[in-house]
């Protein structure tokens, strides 16, 4: 394929959970899609590129390693981070849904998190691109965990299954929120899939992770993004 090419970077850096890496459930199990967003990213954008996105990552692990990555000096970082913050142990919940349950990582430190995730970068002089989260499916997720664990239990805690939508929309609001604040690129891919007609099979049977479609649309959100970039920055004229 033709290299879409940036004037500015020749190398990129993806930081993110496990739809960054490109996890998707298919079978019965996860594995990582041939066609997630980042291999056609670098199939087609930077040849020069590195994933980092790990399954099960929050803010407070990435922020603990985040030292290590500028040994791969990337020109620009693309991250995702806050899924994982936002989720519960649903296997407590399922158990006790009487009790107290707390979120990985609460609202506050998430926030914290992200300003010190930012603040880094920024202090190192590092380009950085920020996407927001894919929105969660709440009917498929609550299914996928009742699959597995008491669903009657989990429901009896939630009160609503619609809850479990708003409580992941709040971690993105504040991801957005934050992004904007240190004036960092923003691709919303999250209102690109709320905006499409086949929502449904842009998301996974889990309700987490995006499947094929998903994940291509991801890939044209990003290049949609850099072209605009690029144009900006050429005053206007594509070169």
């Amino acid at each position: 394929m033709n290299k879409l090419v940036n004037n500015q970077h020749t190398s990129a850096l993806f930081l993110g959970d496990s739809i960054v890496k490109g996890v998707s459930l298919e079978n019965g199990r996860y594995k990582v899609l041939e066609s997630s967003y980042y291999n056609k990213f670098k199939d087609t954008v930077f040849s020069s590129t590195k994933n980092n996105g790990k399954f099960g990552l929050t803010s407070e692990k990435l922020l603990g390693s985040i030292g290590k990555l500028q040994e791969s000096e990337p020109d620009i970082v693309f991250i995702s981070i806050g899924a994982n913050d936002c989720n519960y142990n649903w296997k407590e919940i399922s158990e006790q849904p009487e009790g107290k349950h707390l979120p990985a990582i609460e609202k506050n430190k998430f926030e914290d998190n992200l300003c010190s995730i930012y603040d880094y970068f920024l202090k190192n002089n590092v380009s950085t691109i920020s996407l927001n989260f894919p929105p969660l499916h709440a009917e498929k997720f609550f299914n996928f965990l009742s699959s597995k664990l008491s669903g009657d239990n989990i429901l009896k805690w939630l009160g609503n299954i619609s809850r479990i939508y708003y409580h992941h929309e709040s971690y993105n609001n504040i991801f957005e929120t934050v992004t904007r604040t240190y004036g960092i690129d923003l691709i919303d891919i999250r209102s690109r899939f709320l905006m499409d007609d086949n929502l449904e099979d842009l998301i996974g049977v889990d309700g987490m992770h995006p499947g094929a479609a998903g994940h291509d649309l991801i890939y044209k959100s990003i290049t949609d993004h850099l072209l605009t970039r690029a144009i900006r920055q050429n005053s206007g004229r594509v070169a």
